[in-house]
């Protein structure tokens, strides 16, 4: 296979998206599916079997030639695209090979001399698959040697149950924990190295916030968001009643206080300062430049809502949208960070509602659960509705034009 030259890696990440697209989509309506058809003798099943096995391997072609000229645009031989074979794990290997083209930009930047410098030099796809997928599976992997070398030392000296650490109801949520912190931590640093100024995003210096904005916001978003999860579990419960009733109206995300305090840090902190620094001020920017800052707005909450892997992904999508608006309102990137973390707030308290009802007991058969949905079908989706007005009305006034000048440039260095 010949390699042309590029000055960019559009090409290579276009192929290789291509390829996870063939792969992973085809696989998650296989697996949809037969959820939704379980318990149902019929041949349909076998046949889309068949179909996903024949997509995945097709994904392959593009997948391998995307890895190879990835891996010659990065400097090195064309061969180690054939990485690209193990899918996602020999992505992230290729991913984390260092860069030996050290003045290679990926959107022909002139550097710092551009009027978009940074963001010139950042490509999405290649930042969202480093930070969402390779970076986190490597640490992921250092992280469980260290504990497994610990989890050894302890057996050795104090008699400590063979693989107790990992046994432990704890362990789980301490894990992802760490592994948020240290990714966010290495996050920051990438980004300062690549030359942003984290005094332009507004987030860390305010000079002031409109509380009654946010506290407004954050009112009628949850209220839609609420009842279109209520409408969403309810008509799903129709289709797939067991796992309904298994995965999510008996099931909790901790076990104990310490689950509770691992998954609230991490829910209320890191994921609103994490999620919002990366959509709003990273890629919603980015894209704003690239396509215009309308497209870049629909695109970067569309990629939001995705990224949840969540059934509300419309609820999901109108959330990433007001962050966006509100970001570009105000120009500090603090003030959808605080109304992501008062959501997701008020998110955990239900949740940790939900986990001291299970400890008790309190399981509710899906039948009782769909009969006392019934009577407030009605109500759920007037009050949605009605939500969803008046956030459109915002959204309407509020709408940044596509000459407004990017938050990032409007706050002074």
């Amino acid at each position: 296979m010949k390699i042309n030259n590029t000055n960019s890696k559009n090409e290579s990440f276009n192929l290789i998206i291509c390829g996870l697209a063939f792969q992973f989509i085809p696989l998650l309506i296989c697996v949809l599916t037969l959820l939704i058809c379980e318990g149902f003798s019929l041949p349909f099943p076998r046949f889309l079997i068949s179909l996903t096995i024949l997509t995945i391997g097709y994904g392959y072609i593009p997948l391998l030639k995307g890895c190879r000229l990835y891996s010659y645009d990065k400097g090195y031989a064309s061969k180690w695209g054939w990485f690209g074979l193990l899918s996602i794990l020999g992505l992230s290997v290729l991913l984390l090979l260092p860069d030996k083209r050290t003045n290679f930009y990926s959107e022909n930047s002139l550097g710092k001399n551009s009027i978009n410098f940074p963001f010139n030099k950042l490509n999405i796809t290649e930042f969202c698959l480093y930070w969402f997928i390779a970076f986190p599976v490597l640490l992921s992997v250092i992280l469980l040697i260290i504990f497994i070398i610990i989890d050894i030392v302890l057996f050795l000296l104090v008699n400590w149950n063979c693989f107790g650490i990992f046994e432990n109801a704890n362990f789980d949520m301490v894990f992802i924990l760490i592994l948020e912190c240290l990714t966010g931590f290495f996050l920051f640093k990438h980004l300062h190295k690549f030359g942003f100024n984290f005094d332009n995003f507004g987030i860390f210096k305010p000079k002031s916030i409109n509380l009654k904005l946010i506290l407004v916001i954050v009112f009628f978003n949850y209220i839609f968001a609420w009842n279109c999860h209520s409408l969403n579990l309810y008509y799903l419960s129709l289709i797939v009643p067991d796992y309904v009733f298994e995965k999510l109206i008996n099931k909790s995300e901790f076990t104990n206080t310490i689950g509770i305090l691992s998954f609230s840090f991490s829910t209320i902190v890191f994921a609103p300062l994490f999620e919002e620094l990366i959509f709003r001020g990273i890629i919603l920017q980015k894209w704003a430049i690239k396509w215009g800052i309308q497209a870049g707005i629909l695109t970067s909450s569309l990629l939001f809502a995705i990224c949840h892997l969540n059934l509300n992904i419309v609820p999901l999508f109108i959330l990433g949208t007001i962050y966006c608006v509100l970001y570009f309102k105000t120009g500090k990137l603090i003030v959808p960070i605080i109304c992501h973390s008062l959501h997701n707030t008020i998110v955990t308290i239900s949740m940790i509602g939900q986990y001291y009802s299970i400890s008790n007991g309190e399981l509710i058969s899906i039948n009782d659960y769909q009969a006392s949905m019934e009577p407030l079908l009605g109500q759920k989706a007037i009050v949605a509705a009605i939500s969803f007005a008046v956030i459109m009305v915002f959204l309407y006034r509020n709408f940044p034009k596509q000459d407004d000048i990017l938050p990032y440039y409007r706050n002074p260095k």
